[in-house]
C-alpha cells in the first residue's frame, strides 16, 4: 500500500479547510510532486552538466533548476535539496515516468543512481511565517537555506516568497504533524499552486513539456539558470539569447472572471490572432481565476482573451 498524505491526516484526525488569501500560518500537505533522488559519486558532475543551475556540491541548500533539451527547451524546472549525500529533485508529479526514463539514458558510466522515492517521502509546505518552530526548535532560514532535523529536510524556498518546504519519509512527519496541528491549519495543495501563481513561479508539466525556452518562463529572473558555470545542454542556445538576443515572449500573470485551462490559447480581441498560452491556472478565489501565461512580449498592452470566448477580457497584473 502506498504511503500517501491522505492515510497521514486521517491517523491524525485532520481536515483540509479551504484556503483564502490572509495572512494566517497554513500547512500544505503536497501531493502533485515527484521526488527523485540522485545518488552516487559522480552526482555532482553528471546534474551539473544536465541541469541549467550551478549545483552546491558541499553545503546543505536549495535552489531552483531546470532541465532543457538540446534546443534550450525546458524538459522539466525543479526545487532541488542538496543533503551533501545525495540530490532531492522536487517536480512536477505527471512528469515523473518521462523524465526518470530520459534522465537515466545519460548516466553512461557515471556513478550515478537514480530512485524514485515519491512513495517513500512526503512533503509538507509552510505559508506565512517568519519562523518556524518545530521539534522543540526554532528555525529561521534564508532563502535557499536548509536544515536537517528529525530526519527531515526543512528549506526556505529559493524564490522570495518567505515560504518553507518539508520534506522526508512518512514515519518522521508522525510528530511533525502533531505538532503543527494545534497551531496552523491545513489546507489542500491546490492553494499552493496558487500561491506559486501570483509569486510567478511557473511549473512545466508533461503537457508543456519542450516548449519553452528557460527565460520566456520567468526562470532567468528566478535565479534557476546560471550564464557563468559553463557548458550544459541547451546552455549554447540560451547564453546566445542571453546576450545577443531579445526575447519575443515573457511569462505574466494573468486574471479573469471565468475559470481558466492550462494549455488554453490566448486571442487579440476584435482580430483573433494567437498570441499567448496559458501555463499554469488555479481555482477561483476572490470572486477571480488566476494563472500564468507565456504572451508575445510586443501584445502585452492589448485586450486579449481565452480560447475565441469573448465573454471577458483576460487582465494582465503587473
Amino acid at each position: 500500500m502506498k504511503n500517501t498524505w491522505e492515510s497521514v491526516l486521517k491517523e491524525k484526525n485532520i481536515k483540509i479547510k479551504e484556503y483564502c488569501i490572509n495572512n494566517n500560518p497554513s500547512a500544505f500537505p503536497l501531493s502533485i510532486f515527484a521526488i527523485l533522488e540522485i545518488t552516487g559519486n559522480d552526482r555532482y558532475e553528471f546534474l551539473q552538466n544536465q541541469f541549467t543551475n550551478d549545483l552546491n556540491n558541499n553545503k546543505l541548500t536549495s535552489q531552483l533548476s531546470a532541465w532543457c533539451n538540446p534546443k534550450g527547451k525546458v524538459i522539466a524546472n525543479f526545487i532541488i535539496i542538496n543533503t551533501k549525500s545525495s540530490y532531492l529533485l522536487i517536480f512536477k508529479k505527471d512528469l515523473k515516468d518521462y523524465v526518470f526514463k530520459k534522465l537515466n539514458i545519460y548516466i553512461l558510466r557515471s556513478e550515478v543512481t537514480i530512485n524514485d522515492i515519491s512513495n517513500l517521502y512526503l512533503l509538507l509546505g509552510l505559508s506565512n511565517l517568519n519562523k518556524l518552530d518545530l521539534n522543540n526548535s526554532s528555525i529561521l532560514l534564508e532563502d535557499g537555506g536548509v536544515e536537517f532535523i528529525n530526519k527531515q529536510y526543512i528549506t526556505r524556498l529559493p524564490d522570495s516568497s518567505g515560504r518553507y518546504l518539508i520534506a522526508g519519509n512518512i514515519e518522521s512527519f508522525t510528530n511533525t504533524v502533531e505538532e503543527l496541528k494545534e497551531k496552523i491549519e491545513f489546507v489542500n495543495d491546490a492553494a499552493w499552486e496558487l500561491l506559486d501563481i501570483l509569486s510567478k513561479i511557473p511549473w512545466i508539466t508533461f503537457e508543456n513539456k519542450e516548449r519553452y525556452l528557460p527565460q520566456m518562463i520567468n526562470l532567468d529572473k528566478l535565479k534557476a539558470v546560471s550564464f557563468k558555470k559553463g557548458c550544459f545542454t541547451g546552455q549554447e542556445v540560451i547564453a546566445r539569447i542571453h546576450y545577443r538576443g531579445r526575447i519575443k515572449r515573457c511569462l505574466e500573470l494573468i486574471k479573469s472572471k471565468y475559470e481558466m485551462h492550462a494549455g488554453c490559447y490566448l486571442y487579440l480581441k476584435n482580430t483573433g490572432k494567437k498570441v499567448g498560452e496559458i501555463l499554469n491556472s488555479s481555482y477561483k478565489i476572490d470572486d477571480a481565476f488566476f494563472g500564468l501565461a507565456v504572451i508575445e512580449s510586443d501584445k502585452l498592452d492589448n485586450e486579449l482573451y481565452a480560447d475565441r470566448l469573448e465573454k471577458e477580457e483576460i487582465n494582465i497584473i503587473t
